[in-house]
C-alpha cells in the first residue's frame, strides 16, 4: 500500500512540472459580500419549471430616434456588483459557464453541500460572482443542452468548453458609471475617450428598447429575421 501512495505521489509531482493547456479553465470560487440580485435556476413557480429566470439582468434604453436613447427601467448592473446564482433543486448537477463575455464566468457544480441554504420550504446551493468589467456576459448551464465541444483536462479533470450550445442561455449586462448612451455610440462613431454604455438594445420588455433592426424576445433584443 505504501508503495503504491509513495507511486502515485511520484506520477503527481511529474504531472504538475508541465504547463496547464491553452485552454485550461478553473472554476471560481464563490465572491464575498452582498449580491445586488439573485438568478433562479432550476425554479418551478406557479407550476411551471424554469431553467433560468430572469433572462437578462441590464439597464433598458428606450431608443425612439437616432437621437432619442434614455435610460427606461431594468435593474442597472456595474462593475464590482454581484449577483447570486440559486441551484433550487441542489441534487441536480448544475453550473454557471460563460463562453463569450468580458471576463471569465466559470462556477463550480452548485449541489449540495456546496453553499447549501434553506428559504422558507425551499433549498438551495448559490455561487456569487463579482463582475468585473462593462460588458454583456451571456451564460448557460453546461449540464443542459449539447454544450459546445467539450475539452477535459488530462491531470486535473476540470471541464472547459468551446464553442456555442443549445442550452438556455441567459445575460447579466454590465454599463460603466457615467457612460454616454447616444446615437454616435451606437454607429460607433463617438469621439474618442467616450465610455459608450454597453447594454443599450440589450435587456427589454417591449421592442421600444430595441434598435430598429432588432425585437424583443423574452426579455432580449435580438435580431428581426433570425431570433439571435
Amino acid at each position: 500500500m505504501r508503495a503504491h501512495l509513495l507511486a502515485v505521489l511520484a506520477l503527481c509531482l511529474t504531472a504538475c512540472k508541465g504547463p496547464l493547456p491553452g485552454d485550461f479553465r478553473p472554476v471560481q470560487d464563490s465572491a464575498k459580500g452582498s449580491p445586488r440580485v439573485s438568478v433562479s435556476l432550476n425554479r418551478i413557480l406557479s407550476g411551471r419549471y424554469r431553467a433560468i429566470a430572469p433572462a437578462c439582468i441590464g439597464q433598458q434604453y428606450t431608443v425612439s430616434d437616432p437621437s432619442g436613447i434614455q435610460p427606461a427601467g431594468g435593474l442597472s448592473m456595474r462593475p464590482g456588483q454581484i449577483v447570486e446564482f440559486r441551484n433550487y433543486q441542489p441534487d441536480m448537477p448544475t453550473n454557471i459557464t460563460a463562453l463569450s463575455s468580458p471576463a471569465p464566468l466559470f462556477s463550480p457544480n452548485l449541489v449540495k453541500p456546496y453553499n447549501f441554504q434553506s428559504e422558507g420550504d425551499e433549498t438551495y446551493s448559490y455561487w456569487r460572482y463579482v463582475f468585473p468589467q462593462p460588458g454583456v456576459y451571456e451564460y448557460f448551464d453546461t449540464n443542459m443542452g449539447e454544450p459546445g465541444r467539450k475539452v477535459v483536462d488530462s491531470y486535473y479533470g476540470t471541464v472547459s468548453y468551446i464553442g456555442e450550445s443549445d442550452a438556455p442561455k441567459a445575460v447579466v449586462c454590465v454599463d460603466a458609471p457615467n457612460c454616454v448612451a447616444s446615437a454616435e455610440c451606437l454607429a460607433g462613431n463617438a469621439p474618442a475617450g467616450t465610455v459608450c454604455c454597453a447594454c443599450v438594445s440589450v435587456c427589454c420588455t417591449t421592442s421600444t428598447h430595441c434598435t430598429a433592426d432588432k425585437t424583443c424576445l423574452r426579455g432580449r433584443c435580438v435580431d428581426r429575421e433570425t431570433g439571435e
